[in-house]
């Protein structure tokens, strides 16, 4: 396994009230392509700014080749960083914006011409030393911008959502071009984008995140053939994403029917996500389905059709190079290893301990079962979606717990029950429920003091401490806690 070139230990940031980073702990290989992946506002940029220096953690530690660097400026990391706006010097010529770097290092004039003209080689613009940055087209600015980067040859090269102001056909010419330029320097790079096809193209390793929280790191081809989630699975392509229930091993029960796949190690009878790939799915005779139902809609996307079939009480995705005619009744037949099982994640959020027994969530009191933390003392708190009920707004109650108002942002299908995404002041909270909701509806959340879990958070200082949260079983945990 390659060395780490930069180890991120227990990093939280907020911005006000606002946290974007929930203790992240990652680390980054020598010479990989490595991309920060995730919807808008998932934190991926700010950890980015905070590896270059851009931006301070409030909590936790930044190592560089096994050197604390948490405190050391920008301009003092052997790290450069290329924006989405390419931001070169309108006034210089483009031999001039690249030397501009060199000449702040004092190089030797016979140096800075040598190295200016060897990455303008790699980038295969030579001979554009005299151009002005306005007469060249974006892709060109936006190699230019890179070649102005590695020519100060960083150990490691941070790209921000770089090709986001390029077209369609360019972005797609340059990120062949990026991942060839990453091979033939051998610098690190570290890439945000939020574009799915980009990050699958160019990585040699994918960080995805969500709501300042890693899903899930791994090659493309694990991402996506095997999520560790439902929002991975979501993000990464197109799925079938429904609620079922682990009969035993290998027998998994959605769409009110037993299915076999060939998944292990779930709790008897445990709640689960079930993902099946529209592209896994076999569209057959009915009487020869495991499934029967109605197709919905048929549309061609010009190498498969996509199809949409009810059966079930669910409406299935199905991609295939064979046309169904809307209104015909097929059937749907799925493969034991095309169904991927994986646990329901927890919703995860910051929380003050008030006093024993009592934290403090997105300004609401709630009781837990949780003794031995600090006054005021900051505590991770995680809680299932199947475990929070949803009320009527201000619902009161005088059972153990605690309550909490918000509006119903989205609802979304999952055969046996509903995903809502319900809206507390800034945090968002992912509840399943058997109630079909309705986007808009303000209304109160009921948490059980048994379903809220606390985790003790560590500020890093040395590297030898770091503590990472991999899941797990809390209740084997509480002297952890405690």
């Amino acid at each position: 396994m390659s060395e780490h070139i930069i180890d991120l230990y227990n990093i939280t940031k907020s911005y006000g009230d606002t946290e974007v980073i929930k203790d992240l702990t990652l680390y980054i290989r020598k010479n990989e392509f490595l991309t920060l992946l995730g919807p808008s506002g998932c934190g991926k940029t700010t950890t980015l700014r905070i590896i270059g220096g851009f931006e301070q953690p409030d909590s936790g530690r930044i190592f560089f080749n096994n050197v604390d660097i948490t405190d050391v400026p920008p301009h003092k990391r052997p790290i450069n960083t290329v924006f989405q706006k390419y931001s070169l010097f309108p006034h210089m010529n483009i031999y001039e914006n690249i030397a501009f770097g060199l000449r702040i290092k004092k190089m030797k004039e016979t140096d800075i011409k040598e190295n200016v003209a060897r990455v303008l080689e790699l980038v295969e613009l030579s001979g554009f030393e005299k151009r002005m940055p306005h007469s060249l087209s974006g892709g060109q600015q936006q190699r230019i911008a890179i070649a102005r980067a590695i020519v100060n040859e960083p150990e490691v090269l941070l790209l921000d959502e770089p090709l986001g102001a390029l077209d369609l056909k360019l972005r797609k010419e340059m990120q062949y071009e990026l991942k060839n330029l990453q091979k033939k320097t051998g610098i690190t790079f570290v890439y945000v984008t939020h574009d799915q096809e980009e990050a699958l193209t160019m990585s040699d390793t994918i960080i995805v995140m969500n709501h300042g929280v890693i899903q899930q790191i791994g090659k493309p081809t694990d991402i996506y053939n095997e999520p560790s989630n439902a929002f991975v699975a979501q993000f990464i392509g197109e799925s079938n994403i429904l609620s079922g229930v682990m009969k035993r091993d290998y027998l998994c029960e959605f769409a009110n029917k037993e299915f076999q796949c060939e998944d292990k190690g779930f709790g008897e009878d445990e709640d689960v996500d079930v993902v099946v790939r529209p592209e896994d799915i076999k569209i057959v005779e009915p009487e020869k389905g495991m499934l029967q139902g109605e197709v919905l809609s048929t549309l061609f996307k010009g190498v498969h059709y996509e199809i949409t079939v009810e059966a079930n009480g669910f409406k299935w995705k199905v991609h295939t190079t064979a046309y169904s005619k809307p209104g015909s009744v097929v059937g749907l037949c799925i493969d034991p290893y095309d169904i991927h099982i994986m646990r329901i994640p927890y919703n995860i959020m910051t929380g003050w301990m008030v006093e024993d027994n009592k934290v403090e969530i997105v300004d609401s009191m709630f009781d837990c079962n949780a003794s031995g933390f600090e006054q005021d003392e900051t505590v991770s708190v995680y809680i299932l979606p199947q475990d929070i009920e949803i009320k009527e707004k201000n619902f009161e109650t005088e059972m153990p717990g605690g309550t909490i108002n918000g509006e119903i942002v989205n609802v979304k299908d999952k055969g046996l029950d509903y995903e809502v995404i319900v809206r507390c002041s800034d945090t968002d909270f992912l509840v399943h429920t058997d109630r079909k909701m309705a986007i808009g509806v303000e209304v109160c959340l009921y948490i059980p003091r048994e379903s809220i879990k606390i985790r003790k958070r560590v500020d890093v200082h040395d590297k030898d401490e770091m503590s990472v949260y991999e899941g797990g079983d809390f209740e084997n945990d509480k002297e952890e806690q405690n």
